[in-house]
């Protein structure tokens, strides 16, 4: 009986709301692949870890989502109900699992079939940097474990133990160069030593959206793009942050947003996390608007953004937005302090100190950012825009069709 062949995207679903997160994340590209493939599978892999997360895991979207008619779920209970479930289908699957040891079980039962793994690297913001705290042993527990399973799988995957990527689609042109170029990089690649066989540029998920004018733009309000200081990640590697510390962090953020929006004579929208409380966060921004899953809508309404460390600050680089990255001495993420100071030198944005609303000057500070908005050309062609004109997703789908289909 030949395989029929279906697109997939393959998610481990073990954190609450994760499910919202996904949609979130790619709206865009999920509703674009379920137009031009028959079926679209999303295949969540959270029960197959060597420890399972046994706590209920929150699988209802908001409403804010839909589900496209041709897409469906599966959630594998264990390896023989994988099986069973890949007879007769020929998988072309998108990677969106983790790489940890947690996570290496799923790794050695997906060598067994027969699956063609694509990686989606679309976002084109910086990455977080990790700043260990040497006396926080659980941190270095958990910095060891992700570099460590990273590279164990790359190593593993040369043995064939488990699988390799055949394609990541990537919007950093400096990358896909050093690829081609790098002494390293080229012997690695000759002997078919990478993680992924083939790097292929693309332009952002921001520039696509961007291209199609999904959305209005104006300057009608001030847009803070919150952090979850309650995310999982965050969590393992700094612990929770103390009540005090969010105290005097909220209550100068407040103090900055109030004196902004009085000199500017804009309303205020909080943008915050997936994966956040937004009950808690409205406690935390009581005289203001706060919203969730409609980050970039709001960005393009935006006077100005103030955002601390997140990948949403793309949209906002693409469409030239006033932009000012904010630090807070209360937060004690060394990867956000260390990030902020990164993003501000890379994308050429002023960086500003949440306790700072004293100082800030109305004609000065908006000449100022009004300068910084030169600086953002050279980023976004290198990562937010590096493939010309073409649409990200539909050099994406042609493909993945003309290579799996």
């Amino acid at each position: 009986m030949s395989s029929q062949k279906y697109l997939a995207w393959f998610i481990s679903i073990d954190t609450p709301l994760s499910l919202n997160a996904l949609f979130a994340n790619h709206p865009d590209l999920i509703e674009k692949f379920c137009n031009s493939f028959e079926k679209v599978y999303v295949v969540n892999f959270s029960k197959l870890k060597f420890f399972p997360n046994k706590k209920k895991i929150i699988q209802e979207l908001d409403k804010n989502f839909k589900i496209p008619k041709n897409m469906e779920f599966f959630n594998p209970k264990n390896a023989s109900d994988f099986s069973n479930f890949m007879k007769g289908k020929e998988l072309i699957a998108i990677n969106n699992m983790g790489r940890q040891l947690n996570d290496l079980k799923i790794h050695f039962l997906l060598a067994r079939h027969k699956i063609k793994f694509v990686q989606i690297s679309n976002i084109g913001n910086l990455q977080i940097y990790t700043k260990l705290k040497f006396f926080r042993w659980k941190t270095w527990i958990h910095k060891l474990n992700h570099d460590f399973s990273h590279k164990l799988v790359v190593f593993l995957s040369n043995f064939k133990i488990v699988p390799k990527i055949e394609i990541r689609f990537f919007t950093n042109s400096n990358i896909i160069k050093n690829s081609k170029t790098g002494f390293l990089k080229k012997i690695l690649k000759r002997f078919n030593l990478l993680y992924a066989k083939e790097l292929i540029l693309i332009n952002s998920r921001a520039f696509d959206i961007f291209k199609e004018c999904k959305f209005k733009i104006d300057e009608s309000q001030i847009v803070l793009l919150d952090q979850n200081l309650e995310h999982h990640e965050r969590i393992k590697l700094y612990g929770h942050e103390s009540p005090i510390n969010i105290e005097r962090h909220y209550f100068y953020l407040n103090k900055l947003l109030e004196k902004l929006s009085n000199l500017y004579n804009k309303r205020i929208v909080i943008c915050i996390h997936p994966g956040a409380d937004l009950e808690k966060k409205k406690k935390y921004f009581p005289n203001y608007e706060v919203v969730q899953y409609k980050t970039r809508e709001n960005i393009y309404k935006a006077f100005i953004v103030l955002y601390f460390v997140t990948g949403a600050i793309v949209d906002a680089l693409l469409l030239k937005k006033r932009i000012v990255s904010l630090y807070s001495k209360y937060n004690t993420d060394g990867s956000i302090l260390t990030t902020s100071l990164k993003e501000s030198i890379v994308y050429g944005i002023l960086r500003m100190n949440i306790e700072d609303e004293k100082k800030i000057d109305k004609d000065k500070l908006l000449l100022q950012l009004d300068n910084c908005i030169k600086n953002y050309s050279n980023y976004i062609k290198s990562d937010i825009a590096p493939d010309g004109d073409n649409l990200g997703y539909k050099k994406m789908i042609r493909i993945l069709k003309e290579r799996f289909f």
